[in-house]
């Protein structure tokens, strides 16, 4: 059965880099993904799917098969803007295909997977009709770029589809991924009392208050421990505002954001206790939050989620790991192993819920949100045997 999977791919290599040419040439900005999740969906009922649909929030869902074990495949299929300073030399909505390579923006993040996780839906409908021992769902999430995991959060809690075993189709360069370090906001406001510039003696002025705090968070960010596989965290103060009763006055409030990149062993709870340490050195009044992340999907359905997401890892042990290298073997003829520098829905499945995760997709990661984003169309094509194969090393695991 593997050889005849292996050959429909190939007998599906015209369509699939078709498809992909097509996903790329749908602009889907954050927040306005519709025209291509009705594309998606469209191409799913075209394929056979058992279901094809949007759900409430504006997720494209396909599914094939009914068996007990539930598969998820996620690509999300918003994209960043194309900013007036970019430096495009092909049409970033052109899907143009050049020596083998596809360009565009999306063409590696992360559009790819889906056209991927599509003709492998349309492959095993072909073979199997009715007669699944897992249920494959193939996710277009929308969002993610604004809120990292919360489009799956979404299917999870509100959905009723909970996946067993889940595959992320970020950026890998063909390499199995296992985890990502987690990340999370915060916020540190200082108040003070206002005075006229002329008389600052009689206020108190938060920006001082606050100095001595960001000095020591640059301190700690240097005294971060590497840890193994994922390495190190960082903490980096990304913005600070402050207001005053006017531009001559002694300033009443300041306000620094905080961006924390988590490692192994660190979480949200060691992550404040570091910095009220930090405020209890300085003798300070300043209080910490972690604001929320908010939003409106292409729907009108607003979320909220508060800006924290999990660090998560998973040993080359793991069963999922394992059998996404074996499928490796199978499909592209070698087996590695990595981890995301950046964030991703696995926040979601693996951070919050728990959920077996990994990620496996053409393109090389550091090209993601740039005006370089090109894939090898051969690469996509090993990635769509690749996620053919998975879901039977996971049943036989």
């Amino acid at each position: 059965m593997k050889d005849e999977i292996l050959k429909l791919v190939e007998v599906e290599k015209e369509n699939l880099f078709g498809l992909i040419q097509r996903l790329i040439q749908i602009k889907s900005y954050s927040g306005d993904e519709k025209e291509i999740v009705e594309f998606i969906a469209a191409k799913m009922n075209e394929f056979g799917f058992d279901e094809a649909y949007h759900d409430n929030f504006g997720n494209a869902i396909g599914r094939i098969g009914n068996g007990p074990i539930k598969i998820m495949y996620d690509a999300h299929i918003d994209t960043v803007k194309v900013t007036e300073t970019e430096n495009w030399v092909r049409p970033p909505f052109g899907g143009v295909i050049e020596n083998g390579k596809i360009y565009g923006r999306g063409a590696v993040d992360e559009k790819p997977a889906m056209a991927g996780f599509m003709i492998a839906g349309k492959i095993l409908k072909s073979l199997y009709g009715n007669n699944f021992s897992f249920t494959l769902y193939i996710i277009g999430s929308v969002l993610e770029e604004d809120a990292d995991g919360y489009p799956l959060y979404h299917i999870i809690e509100n959905e009723g589809i909970k996946p067993d075993f889940v595959l992320l189709g970020e950026p890998t360069d063909l390499k199995v991924y296992r985890g990502q370090r987690g990340r999370m906001e915060l916020k540190i406001t200082t108040t003070g009392k206002s005075a006229h510039g002329a008389h600052n003696q009689k206020g108190i002025n938060a920006i001082y208050k606050m100095m001595p705090i960001i000095s020591e968070i640059e301190k700690l960010d240097k005294k971060l421990k590497p840890k193994p596989t994922l390495g190190k965290g960082s903490i980096t103060v990304s913005n600070v505002i402050s207001k005053a009763p006017s531009m001559c006055s002694v300033s009443d409030f300041c306000q620094i954001h905080i961006d924390r990149r988590m490692t192994i062993g660190e979480n949200k709870s060691s992550v404040v206790r570091e910095l009220k340490e930090i405020i209890k050195k300085h003798k300070s009044d300043a209080k910490i939050s972690i604001p929320n992340v908010e939003g409106v999907s292409w729907k009108g359905t607003h979320f909220s989620q508060e800006a924290y997401f999990p660090t998560w890892v998973y040993d080359e042990k793991h069963p999922i790991v394992d059998a996404a290298l074996r499928t490796s073997k199978l499909a592209v003829g070698k087996a590695k192993s990595g981890v995301w520098s950046f964030s991703t829905n696995g926040v979601a499945t693996a951070g919050h819920f728990g959920i077996p995760t990994i990620g496996f997709a053409p393109g090389k990661e550091e090209l993601a949100h740039s005006s370089n984003e090109e894939i090898l169309l051969n690469d996509l094509l090993k990635a769509t045997k690749f996620y053919s194969l998975f879901p039977f090393e996971i049943i036989n695991q």
